[in-house]
């Protein structure tokens, strides 16, 4: 069972949340942090990797700190983004990395021992991506130093609900993960690290553990959004979630079945193919606003129903693949410190944004959880320090569980409609019906009971109200 207080709650133990918590006790030893998940074994997109590695994306110089501001800049179509917050990454980038390294994580290396660069997605002649392998192992170095410094854990938990007394965060409402009534856990400060929607999708790369309706809860707690319609999208083969790249195409040969059952060639969909994948194969994830789109919205004129694109490889065989949701660029609204509109809330990972435009360089979601996780960490023990509140008042409290309600049957089926129209009209910046379906969902969740259902159709309206291009 949680705790009744804590000084500083965490929501979430990916490596924005586990960077949080280590910061927060590092610059306030004795304080009282707690790291609120649904498992206590690695879990969320941070430590899902099929390839059981990722890339952090560092700049060593100020040459390349310029060069990545520039090129984030450029890659940004029509995304809020804020050359600040790019500014702190590129800065404290190098500090954040060699904290990784003084953890343990397993950085892979020269023939002499120094950090490898690798080149990244939209960067492919920089060397600016450090890559670290061992999953498991990395999540083992954190919550190894988090037990030494006296952090508690509370696994089995979804967060329900924030609190607000006066106008300033003072808690959730926690619920076991298997069901049952919720806990009330009253803090001084909260931070928000749960990741972001891509498990709501029917086709996604998302990790497990991670709720997928963080973007619901910060927007119920009153905190500014923004790019919410900004999602990564990786394509994979279905079954098995192989990665695929668009760029394949170029060998010619393959036809695309449209939804009607005719097949056509792709050469036909898309008259300059052999350029546009040789642009595409800079890069893994679907890029918002540059040319080489064309080629994954080409794909997507034969999603089916399931949201399923089938194609005839050159040589007869059948290739299904699927637009699978990866991360997010969208969230919460925060400033240099992690800091969101609403006092004593912060926000880390993929719940927030502002670092990132429509399209993230490779390596800077890795960034972006240990820079703003690290500051998000340290203001929520400033403000911890400074603070004399006890928690949300009991009246505050009885409001919030009016609204809790939880109905298995009704959360299954809501949230398996809700997958297959994400997966069909919200991939690749909107497909035809996604107005439709936004105006769908927004009335299903003025219906909606189940409090997980509530805060999912929350972050799927959230998601389809805001995509760059509405379909009809």
């Amino acid at each position: 069972m949680p705790p009744e207080s804590v000084d500083v709650l965490i929501l979430g133990a990916g490596l924005a949340g586990l960077r949080a918590a280590l910061s927060c006790l590092e610059s306030s030893p004795g304080l009282r942090v707690l790291v609120a998940s649904a498992t206590g074994a690695p879990s969320g997109s941070s430590f899902a990797n099929q390839n059981n590695a990722l890339g952090m994306h560092v700049c060593l110089n100020d040459a390349e700190r310029d060069s990545y501001v520039r090129e984030v800049l450029d890659l940004n179509r029509g995304a809020r983004l804020s050359p600040e917050l790019l500014a702190v990454q590129a800065r404290e980038g190098e500090a954040r990395l060699q904290d990784l390294v003084a953890l343990g994580l397993n950085f892979t290396r020269d023939d002499s021992g120094s950090l490898l660069g690798h080149s990244s997605c939209f960067s492919p002649q920089s060397r600016r991506a450090f890559v670290f392998t061992g999953l498991a192992g990395a999540f083992a170095c954190f919550k190894a130093r988090l037990d030494a410094l006296g952090c508690l854990f509370a696994p089995g938990w979804l967060a329900a609900s924030i609190a607000a007394d006066q106008g300033m965060a003072s808690g959730a409402f926690l619920v076991p993960r298997d069901g049952g009534p919720p806990v009330f856990v009253a803090a001084k400060a909260v931070i928000v690290a749960l990741g972001g929607p891509g498990r709501l999708f029917a086709h996604s790369m998302a990790g497990p553990g991670t709720p997928g309706y963080s973007h619901g809860l910060l927007a119920h707690a009153g905190a500014a959004m923004a790019n919410l319609g900004f999602l990564q999208f990786m394509w994979a083969t279905v079954p098995g979630k192989t990665f695929w790249q668009p760029a394949a195409l170029s060998a010619g040969g393959y036809r695309l079945v449209l939804p009607d059952g005719r097949d056509v060639p792709v050469e036909r969909l898309v008259p300059d193919l052999p350029v546009l994948c040789s642009s595409r194969a800079g890069h893994c994830p679907f890029a918002y606003g540059l040319e080489d789109s064309a080629l994954d919205l080409a794909l997507a004129s034969g999603l089916d129903e399931s949201g399923i694109v089938r194609l005839i490889q050159p040589d007869g065989a059948p290739l299904h693949v699927a637009p699978m949701a990866h991360a997010s660029n969208g969230g919460a609204v925060i400033d240099e410190h992690g800091q969101t509109s609403i006092p004593g809330l912060l926000a880390c990972g993929e719940c927030a944004t502002g670092m990132h435009g429509a399209n993230r360089i490779g390596g800077g979601m890795v960034l972006a959880a240990q820079v703003f996780g690290h500051r998000a960490g340290r203001r929520a023990a400033r403000i911890a320090r400074d603070s004399d509140a006890s928690g949300a008042s009991h009246a505050g409290r009885a409001t919030l569980l009016r609204g809790f309600a939880e109905d298995s049957t009704e959360r299954t089926e809501g949230l398996d409609w809700l997958a297959t129209g994400l997966s069909l009209h919200a991939v690749l910046g909107g497909r035809p019906g996604c107005a439709l379906f936004a105006l769908e969902v927004r009335r299903r969740l003025e219906e909606a009971r189940d409090w997980r259902l509530r805060l999912s159709l929350e972050t799927g309206l959230g998601i389809a109200s805001n995509l760059p291009a509405e379909g009809s």
